[in-house]
């Protein structure tokens, strides 16, 4: 759960020192909420543990909302004795990857290990349509309605390069031709089918091009205090 009052009591108790938390280029830090749930970043001992969870009691009662401890993970930053803390839920080790909202994290994870699990859950998902029993039609229209941007969810958090993206795309080709007959039918380049329907292609995303807008969208965001100048033309 990610509530504005929870953070405020949390800050509340750790300016009265009554819970710690962590120091981030000398300024204290203790929570941090993402959609609906909640980060909190706390020096790990068993006191302050129970302090956190004492802290966060009354505002459980108040909103009613209870805290799932069996579902709330303790995640290792830099605890040496980490499996001796008391803890009812999970228990997560640096190096090992667990997921949040879908998304590969870890702490001392490499770049390639997360890459490969999302790799294996977009295949999985897409071996989950059973790509024979559809008509290629069919088969376009899912690709476009659905696996883009389930591709595109996970494209927009991890470093990916030109040469790994171009494994989605030889996921989508398998997908759309999967028979040996069909695939010889295709003689366009997957650039050409890429390209608008008023020019002749199926609409399919770029994914290279795409990801490239949306990271220069976002820089532009980050470092400029005005709107870009494509909002005020599209």
């Amino acid at each position: 759960m990610a509530s504005s009052p929870m953070f405020h009591l949390l800050e509340a108790k750790m300016s009265s020192q009554c819970i710690h938390g962590i120091s981030l280029h000398g300024v204290q830090q203790i929570a941090v909420g993402f959609a609906d749930d909640t980060f909190i970043f706390a020096r790990v001992d068993n006191q302050n543990i129970e302090c956190i969870l004492d802290t966060l009691a009354p505002f459980s009662k108040a909103f009613a909302l209870r805290i799932n401890m069996k579902k709330s993970a303790l995640i290792n930053i830099s605890v040496r004795q980490f499996q001796s803390l008391k803890w009812e839920g999970p228990k997560i080790e640096k190096g090992i990857i667990f997921r949040h909202l879908g998304y590969p994290l870890g702490i001392d994870v490499s770049i390639k290990d997360k890459l490969a699990c999302v790799l294996c859950r977009v295949k999985c998902k897409m071996d989950k349509w059973i790509a024979p029993q559809w008509p290629l039609h069919t088969r376009i229209k899912i690709v476009q309605a659905f696996m883009q941007s389930y591709i595109m969810y996970y494209l927009l958090l991890l470093d990916w390069k030109k040469n790994q993206l171009s494994i989605f795309d030889g996921m989508l080709k398998n997908f759309l031709w999967n028979k040996k007959h069909s695939r010889a039918l295709v003689l366009s380049s997957w650039e050409y089918v890429c390209q608008p329907r008023d020019k002749g292609g199926l609409g399919f995303l770029n994914l290279y091009s795409h990801l490239m807008a949306r990271r220069t969208t976002f820089i532009m965001r980050i470092t400029s205090s005005h709107k870009p100048l494509w909002t005020f033309i599209f």
